[in-house]
């Protein structure tokens, strides 16, 4: 296979799109989409523009939720991506329901199927890297609706259908799973 060398701004080489839900300083529930994520045993890290309205409340020591959502939430994933949490509460403009989680101060989206509860442990914003914050986070339960999960409780992968991100920072867009 013949490559080429390129000078791309961004690679979006495939990540999964979370939604990020938390409430603000007001008790007010926020969601906010983001495709700059990762997660190891207990640890989920994740990445935002530093000015970004979830960042600042994020790096304020916010607990917060991951969400996952799947393709059938595309439209709820373009409206929270469009508007500053700045604005106001995304929720009910975007068609989704924030749940009181049991383990953290932060909102779960109804419908995903999957959420995951954590708390803020360590903010990172590198010289190196300015402009980006690295919020991490401990991961204090996973929870996942009951038609993913197989009859001794684990996960049913061939049910997820994941939204994808990927391009090069000019053309870039969402991808699917295909179906089998």
């Amino acid at each position: 296979m013949e490559k080429i060398e390129v000078n791309f701004e961004k690679m979006y080489y495939g990540f999964p799109v979370i939604l990020t839900s938390f409430y603000d300083e007001h008790g007010v529930a926020h969601v906010t989409p983001s495709s700059s994520s990762y997660s190891l045993k207990d640890l989920i890290v994740l990445g935002y523009n530093s000015k970004g309205y979830a960042a600042q409340h994020l790096k304020a020591g916010a607990d917060f939720v991951v969400n996952l959502p799947d393709r059938s939430l595309q439209e709820s994933i373009n409206y929270c991506g469009s508007r500053s949490g700045a604005e106001g509460s995304k929720f009910a403009a975007a068609g989704l329901t924030p749940v009181a989680s049991e383990h953290v101060h932060a909102p779960a989206i109804q419908e995903c199927p999957i959420s995951i509860a954590c708390r803020v442990v360590e903010v990172v914003e590198s010289e190196q890297f300015p402009g980006l914050t690295h919020i991490f986070g401990r991961i204090v339960s996973r929870s996942v609706a009951k038609d993913y999960l197989s009859a001794e409780g684990r996960l049913l992968i061939d049910k997820l259908n994941p939204v994808i991100y990927a391009g090069d920072g000019v053309h870039k867009g969402f991808r699917f799973l295909q179906e089998s």
